[in-house]
């Protein structure tokens, strides 16, 4: 039954639905790199939370999305033992317009 079938065709479709399960599994990744849009934000605060004996910093950023009110979020980004950036630091906020509590930051060079 199966013994016309071109070598290449199974090979083909496995290659194809491991790219379909590949894309569905990272869709909300990849629409996240497509869809975003990017503001300016501001380190408003940080908070502080010991972990194991260590002191880490955790930035508050607030920022305003395009058409919407201005946003406030403790980001999962840390430093440990002390701040990097003053509070009132200009930030680089990529935002999902979907969904306002997904985001990234830039944030600028550190000087040494």
């Amino acid at each position: 039954m199966f013994e016309n079938v071109p070598e290449f065709i199974p090979y083909t479709i496995l290659i194809l639905a491991v790219a379909g399960i590949g894309l569905w599994m990272y869709k909300d990744e990849l629409r996240f790199q497509f869809k975003s849009k990017t503001t300016e934000g501001t380190i408003v605060n940080w908070m502080a939370s010991t972990q194991g004996g260590k002191k880490y910093f955790y930035p508050v950023i607030e920022f305003q999305p395009e058409g919407g009110q201005k946003q406030r979020f403790r980001v999962d980004d840390r430093c440990e033992g002390a701040p990097l950036y003053d509070q009132g630091t200009a930030v680089k906020v990529k935002y999902d317009p979907l969904n306002f509590t997904k985001i990234t930051v830039q944030y600028p060079s550190k000087k040494i």
